[in-house]
């Protein structure tokens, strides 16, 4: 085999060749107008302070949201119309660096703009005239047309996508329109001048009025037509049609001061023939003996108690029941309590029939502290011609735990995500569908004991005797306080994997952990920003996170019990039942005022991220639900834009570039944007490393001139590895107009480096700044002189070496690709000066990679020599 030497210098000079073999690789000069490509990076450095400007004031409005805060209409219209402005500014600019590619982002944020406006500046009668409101529809917002009921289930559908009945709302204008037309105020405060609450019998006769005079009553016209178009649309959506389920949702009831708890009826598997007839005797409850003698005077007022109602579709439940997010007798168990039955819920919630009992703790991983099974006898099922009936539960099951050990953690992981989001202990009641498939169909505030003010008193004490494991390191990006197992959690780990209600620790503030949110109990992280996508995710779910604690993943080990209080920033070793507890009962005063309902609504439109992969087909403008996901689009496509500018040989003419005189033949040509190199450059080469100012490239340059990093010994291969690499030359590489020109674009704070090394290709593309919400740094590396099986153990060892230094890495063949973000600019200084020592040390490796265990020589020798 014919053996041929190439010197390790740029540009590899042969030393034995065979001649013509690279006549197809003369270099193509390229040449750049240095003006437009200053104006391009101007426009880039503008569009990150917008966006940095839209983050800031995103992470705003939700902190308006821990109720620490006063704001009014006038602050939300203001800080509206200044997001509109920024996330417009990041459009214009993304669309001057694409030379228009992404015009559709400005519909989108025309859209989003006018729906936000629509939001503050809608009238508070807006609904006064909607009688029907599907739950998909349905919001916190909304709670005075809908009830409280109404209004939970429409956020836990819409906002927290977990699975409720399909149905809709009657509201309470539909409620007053009804009264009304029927003239019943009049008949109904005559009933009560004259009712006598001693009487003997007063409570008969007084529910017999109120039965004979609902009886009489009709359903306006418009209200009919509207109940009965919902309810095909619901069969129409559902594809089938079923019973269904008619349920009080009164605008008062499930308060925290008096829940009104069974008070008004609700009815199970209606038929569609009945739902008429069973809303009114909704309604027609509102006003028996009960709710009179319950609420007192209060009940008097035609104001009070409007009475919403859900129609809802009927699930044939095989297990039902209650679960408590907080044990409501005794908190300080810090666990849930679960009653469950076979069929549905109702023998459970009116106490007609014995039932499961399991109680199970809070934090993650969970466990069952204990349990009591029943003989359950009796269960209730969907009976076929309506309504429900008692049949016998089957001898097998009798005696049978009437839930798995799965099914109960699933239920408690459900019931954990809401007792976060809702910041508050919940009295949920669920279901089990006949396929094994969960649905909540109620969720209200659980009303706790004085347990909580007791613990309150002592709680200084009790915490002055507890060990910290960090105090104020880091920012709170999310505030709370959990408690659970510490699992580290990686990148490329499983999300499905990770135990529901641990505490998450990882090094990075990755995007990638927006898996685990709504499992992680809590989210703590080395590096990070208050600003950062995860940040906002976090906060959309109320998951508390502390980011940029520098070494909470080497102070927190895995399987370690701690507490952690993320309004104080303390880390408590162990768990702290009364903090926990204390938390719990602590009220959250303004979730009712209009403002803090209208801000809500607004982020719905503003804050969430549904564009998590760029490499996504559905990475797409037009997919933009939110400004969130504007900003993410944009910021991705800008960079990208930037990274492969010098690519682009038809967009720049005429440019004059300086020669970097440096202590290795790089042959690097040097184009400065403005603060890149000192005034001394002034002369076509540039004499000294001093001259350049441009920090991420001074501190490339000092990886790359580091002792040892760079070798000119000459390398042996084979014809047979030369042939490979010129059959796929121009095919596999990116750019092959570079071919022999290494070039730097830099300003103080900005580097773009590609470098062509005979057969390999590097790029470099990054940007420091002290906010770290800019920060970043892309690689890319292709190629090789050998064949394909060592160019791909090469590209291995990139990978693994680039993980370890915090990357998220993907690999195709011999294609390295590699993004880090958001790190501290000290850090990532650090790291980028690795990436110098990469780019000498991986060059023409792939010679010496012959297996797997190559890999593992040269990972060890890499971070040896660091």
């Amino acid at each position: 085999m014919l053996i041929i030497e190439i010197s390790r210098w740029n540009n590899f000079q042969i030393i034995k060749k065979m001649p013509g073999i690279f006549s197809k690789l003369i270099s193509k000069k390229k040449t750049v107008d240095i003006k437009e490509l200053r104006a391009v990076f101007d426009k880039f450095k503008q569009l990150l302070a917008a966006n940095n400007t839209v983050l800031e004031l995103i992470s705003q409005l939700e902190d308006k949201l821990s109720g620490e805060y006063i704001f009014d209409i006038n602050y939300l219209n203001q800080i509206s119309d200044r997001l509109s402005e920024e996330v417009y500014r990041v459009i214009y600019n993304l669309n001057y660096i694409s030379k228009n590619k992404y015009t559709d982002l400005i519909t989108r944020q025309a859209e989003i703009q006018t729906e936000l406006e629509n939001i503050i500046n809608a009238p508070s009668s807006e609904l006064d005239n909607i009688n029907t409101l599907n739950y998909d529809e349905i919001s916190s917002y909304f709670i005075e047309s809908v009830g409280r009921k109404n209004a939970n289930l429409g956020e836990i559908r819409n906002f927290l996508n977990i699975a409720t009945p399909d149905g809709f709302a009657v509201t309470t204008a539909a409620y007053h329109m009804f009264m009304k037309h029927n003239d019943l105020w009049p008949n109904l405060n005559k009933l009560y001048k004259n009712a006598s609450a001693a009487s003997e019998g007063a409570a008969y006769q007084h529910d017999e009025v109120i039965d004979t005079l609902f009886r009489k009553a009709e359903l306006p016209v418009d209200l009919s037509k509207a109940i009965t178009k919902n309810i095909n649309s619901l069969y129409a959506r559902n594809k089938e049609k079923f019973n269904l389920a008619v349920r009080s949702s009164a605008f008062g009831e499930d308060n925290e001061g008096m829940s009104y708890a069974g008070q008004f009826d609700s009815y199970l598997n209606c038929a569609i023939g009945k739902v008429t007839k069973t809303y009114i005797d909704v309604i027609a409850s509102r006003f028996k003996y009960n709710i009179m003698l319950y609420s007192g005077d209060h009940f008097l007022k035609e104001s009070a108690l409007p009475m919403a109602v859900g129609i809802q579709q009927m699930i044939p439940a095989s297990t039902a029941g209650v679960i408590y997010t907080l044990d409501p007798s005794h908190a300080l168990d810090d666990c849930m309590i679960i009653s469950a039955c076979y069929g549905l819920g109702v023998s459970v919630v009116s106490g007609k029939v014995k039932a499961d009992y399991f109680k199970v703790s809070r934090h993650g991983p969970f466990h069952i502290l204990d349990s009591k099974i029943e003989e359950k006898v009796t269960k209730y099922i969907c009976a076929k011609s309506g309504s429900v009936e008692a049949i016998s539960v089957e001898d097998h099951l009798k005696t049978k735990a009437c839930l798995s050990e799965k099914q109960i953690f699933e239920l408690v992981e459900t019931a954990l995500l809401l007792d976060r989001y809702f910041k508050r202990p919940l009295d949920i009641e669920w279901c089990f569908d006949e396929n094994g498939k969960l649905f909540v169909l109620q969720c209200r505030p659980l009303k706790l004991s004085k347990e909580s003010t007791t613990i309150k008193k002592n709680l200084k004490t009790i915490l002055d005797s507890k060990n910290i494991v960090m105090r104020d390191k880091g920012q709170i990006a999310q505030r709370g306080i959990v408690a659970g197992t510490v699992i580290h959690f990686q990148e490329t780990d499983d999300p499905a994997s990770f135990p529901a209600g641990a505490i998450a620790v990882s090094e990075v503030a990755s995007l990638q952990l927006s898996g685990i949110i709504r499992r992680a109990g809590a989210i703590i992280t080395d590096v990070g920003s208050l600003n950062s996508h995860l940040a906002m995710i976090a906060r959309e779910f109320g998951v508390p996170l502390i980011v940029n604690t520098e070494d909470a993943s080497r102070l927190l080990s895995t399987g370690a019990e701690i507490t952690v209080d993320a309004e104080e920033n303390i880390i408590y070793e162990g768990i702290i039942k009364e903090l926990l507890v204390y938390k719990a009962g602590a009220e959250d005063v303004f979730r009712e005022l209009k403002e803090y309902k209208i801000l809500r609504r607004l982020l719905r439109k503003i804050s969430p991220l549904t564009l998590l992969d760029p490499k996504s087909t559905a990475f797409l403008p037009k997919n933009c639900r939110s400004y969130h996901d504007i900003l993410r689009f944009s910021h991705e496509k800008a960079i990208l834009e930037l990274i492969n500018l010098n690519t682009d040989s038809g967009r720049f003419k005429g440019i004059h570039v300086k020669t970097l005189e440096l202590s290795i033949p790089l042959g690097l040509s040097v184009l400065d944007l403005g603060g890149g190199l000192s005034p001394e450059a002034y002369n076509d080469t540039i004499k000294s490393v001093n001259q350049i100012c441009s920090i991420p490239m001074r501190a490339i340059i000092e990886g790359l001139t580091l002792p040892g990093t760079w070798s000119t010994q000459p390398m042996k291969f084979g014809v047979g590895d030369l042939i490979s690499s010129m059959t796929r030359y121009s095919v596999a590489t990116p750019s092959a107009e570079y071919t022999g020109q290494n070039l730097a674009v830099i300003s103080e704070k900005y580097t773009n480096l590609s470098l062509r090394l005979g057969y390999h290709f590097n790029v470099i593309d990054t940007y420091v700044t002290e906010n770290i919400n800019d920060n970043y740094i892309y690689f890319r590396f292709v190629g090789g002189v050998t064949e394909t099986e060592r160019r791909c153990l090469r590209a291995i060892l990139l990978k693994e070496i680039l993980e370890k230094l915090k990357f998220k890495v993907t690999v195709s063949g011999d294609l390295v690709i590699a993004r880090l973000n958001k790190m501290e600019a000290a850090s990532t200084l650090e790291i980028l000066v690795q990436m110098g020592r990469l780019i000498g040390f991986s060059r023409q490796l792939d010679t010496q990679m012959q297996n797997q265990d190559s890999v593992k020589k040269y990972l060890n020798k890499f971070f040896e020599q660091k």
